[in-house]
């Protein structure tokens, strides 16, 4: 028998296969969001949201992101420290990696030279050139508009704020020179080098990676103000803020701390496949001095298209005057290379846990950095309290210092009474990762026995 009439079709909400039909209207509507005005247009159980906020992105972050994996994936081809010197040679690179052809020369052989080059998103050849996913087809200065062809990259249920970015669809050109000092080795590099990746431009492989995507500074503001959770507190401690972007991101956003010359950063951290190809692989050049060979070199370009994020928008209920910020120009790209982080590959103890993994990067001829701002006000009072009475704060809290997916055990350590890490061996073309780690149930109990009754930590 079936229960369909013209009044109210399928009464009882069942999905008779005969009639295809179901009732849709008996279901409770969830929450739906709306482009399309200022307040809330009847819509039961939704709100209406309009851009706040619209912000560039750091492109030369990417570059330089971008830059330092390929530089790395190139040298992982070949056995352990098969070369000497390995840096990025342009003029925007950091200024201690800066480097004319005649002070490449005087490096130690054999050298591994990249030098990139940039072609951003547009309509040429590329993968999904001139589609909806890597054009712009309309403004994006309409801050009523639908958002809905950018990626979604945050979104906070709570609050009603969301983040969405406009994918490009990038390609970078990597022009390799890696230079011995004998043709025999530059014949016997090239095979092998032909023998582990194709070098064929008809022939494209992809790596798999982990990208970092810098977060402006007034876009994180703006985010900050409408969420109505400080960036940093009175004391300078992060760890709110951040706990508050991971739970709401799309993606894992870690910290970066300053270091003096750096400034404070937030970046979030994406996995995503570079589209490789090599071009115009050449081992048949050589310069002489006189009758002696002094550089054989191997040349090679290589073409890397990647997925990256050109624009953020930031879009509330009810917004308060449009923002329009830009990211901070440093007028220097830096290579960066990005640790991807998985805490199933840090095992700890039990009453063990992560407290925070943030980022460091330091300028040249630096060798301090000061993590106060992630520890916050409990762990600091209760380090004050261990070094007050001649303690070791290392029995509740452990520093431990990552490069390149190693960790380190040597070259560094803690001043706890100024909560500074000390390097002794730093590589500044390098990024490095702190895992914080902390016993919390040593802090549980202590904190009972000090203040008389049991605490939450």
């Amino acid at each position: 028998m079936t229960h369909y009439n013209d009044e109210h079709p399928n009464r009882q909400n069942e999905n008779n296969f005969n009639e295809g039909i179901t009732d849709r209207n008996i279901t409770t509507p969830g929450i739906s969001y709306d482009f399309n005005g200022l307040s809330a247009r009847g819509l039961e159980h939704g709100y209406s949201l309009s851009l706040a906020c619209q912000s560039g992105t750091d492109m030369a972050h990417t570059v330089g992101n971008v830059t330092a994996v390929m530089l790395q994936f190139i040298l992982d081809q070949f056995p352990s420290e098969t070369f000497k010197t390995a840096l990025p040679s342009t003029r925007i690179a950091h200024r201690q990696l800066r480097h004319t052809p005649k002070q490449i020369r005087t490096q130690p052989y054999p050298i591994c030279v990249v030098n990139p080059r940039v072609s951003l998103s547009g309509l040429d050849n590329r993968l999904a050139a001139g589609s909806y996913a890597t054009t712009l087809w309309s403004t994006t200065s309409n801050r009523f508009q639908n958002r809905s062809e950018m990626e979604k990259l945050f979104f906070d249920k709570r609050n009603g704020i969301e983040w969405r970015g406009k994918i490009n669809r990038v390609i970078m050109y990597f022009d390799f020179v890696l230079a011995f000092r004998s043709i025999t080795e530059q014949i016997r590099w090239a095979s092998y080098l032909i023998n582990k990746i194709p070098t064929d431009e008809n022939r494209p492989f992809d790596v798999d990676t982990a990208l970092e995507l810098a977060i402006p500074d007034g876009f994180l503001n703006e985010t900050a103000r409408y969420a109505k959770i400080p960036v940093k507190s009175e004391s300078g401690d992060v760890s709110r803020f951040v706990d508050y972007l991971n739970m709401n991101s799309v993606y894992p956003i870690s910290y970066r701390f300053s270091s003096g010359k750096h400034r404070d950063g937030f970046y979030a951290n994406y996995m995503t496949s570079l589209m490789c190809r090599i071009h115009d692989l050449r081992y048949d050049a050589v310069n002489k001095v006189g009758q002696t060979e002094s550089d054989c070199p191997i040349t090679f370009t290589m073409s890397v298209e990647f997925n990256t994020v050109g624009m953020f928008d930031l879009s509330v209920p009810n917004p308060g005057p449009f923002m329009d910020v830009t990211a901070p120009s440093s007028g220097i790209a830096i290579p960066i290379f990005s640790d991807c982080f998985n805490e199933k590959d840090f095992p700890l103890l039990y009453g063990w846990k992560i407290w925070a993994k943030p980022i460091v990067k330091l300028d040249w001829d630096e060798r301090e950095v000061n993590i106060n701002s992630c520890l916050g006000q409990t762990l600091n009072e209760v380090i004050d309290y261990h070094l007050k009475n001649k303690m070791n704060p290392e029995l509740f809290i452990n520093v431990r210092l990552r490069e390149n997916r190693t960790i380190i055990d040597g070259g560094y350590y803690m001043d706890w009474a100024t909560r500074t890490l000390v390097f002794k061996n730093v590589n500044y073309a390098h990024t490095y990762r702190l895992i914080i780690t902390v016993n919390q149930l040593y802090i549980q109990t202590l904190l009972a026995d000090l203040h008389g009754k049991s605490s939450k930590f």
